[in-house]
């Protein structure tokens, strides 16, 4: 039976369904036809809104780029209460901790389709927002004359191969049990003696 839906509201209906199926099977599982099928509309429905699977892709993508700038956001704020040093090692645990909780939308928002800058406004904006927390952090560590004989642009990019290097690491059943904790323990080793390093500085 097809479901009748505000044309709004259907678009809004496709991609939390979506967005669902992604995080449970990837987004390999994803098709037009069978979030047809989980809403309950008509195969052509979806097409309406999202022209083909690349499109829905990128919306999904945006979404999990929202989650993930949302869960950043939350440990800059709490990171704002104890020193630079701890703020950092808190966003990086913070980026380990979604990737290991939320597998299938990590992969998804630094895979190809999620960095397909252009394409998509609302994703380039999500993708644009999540990527400020790291150096706006680092830059807070060097107002506080910690690691200054690094510019902030490589600082960045150090901190960033670390966290997202456990966090890859992580995901492919290198490091860590399998269960999200022993990846934020490993996010917390690393963020800890990437701070002594800055201490040393």
């Amino acid at each position: 039976m097809t479901s009748s839906y505000h044309h709004g509201a259907l678009r809004e209906t496709l991609l939390d369904a979506a967005v669902e199926l992604v995080s449970e099977a990837g987004g390999d599982a994803l098709s037009l036809r069978e979030l047809a099928r989980r809403v309950g509309v008509s195969s052509a429905a979806p097409y309406r809104h999202f022209p083909d699977k690349d499109a829905l892709l990128r919306a999904v993508a945006a979404r999990g780029y929202q989650r993930f700038d949302r869960a950043l956001d939350e440990a800059s704020r709490e990171g704002a209460e104890v020193s630079a040093l701890e703020a950092v090692e808190q966003l990086g645990v913070a980026y380990v901790r979604f990737a290991a909780r939320n597998v299938n939308l990590f992969r998804l928002i630094f895979s190809p389709i999620g960095r397909s800058a252009g394409h998509d406004p609302e994703l380039d904006s999500a993708c644009r927002r999540s990527a400020e927390h790291l150096p706006r952090s680092l830059e807070r560590l060097q107002r506080e004359g910690i690691a200054t004989s690094i510019n902030l642009q490589e600082l960045t990019e150090l901190a960033w191969a670390l966290v997202h290097g456990v966090a890859m690491l992580y995901l492919d059943g290198l490091v860590g049990d399998g269960q999200p904790e022993s990846a934020e323990a490993a996010a917390e080793r690393v963020t800890r003696h990437l701070a002594g390093l800055f201490r040393a500085d």
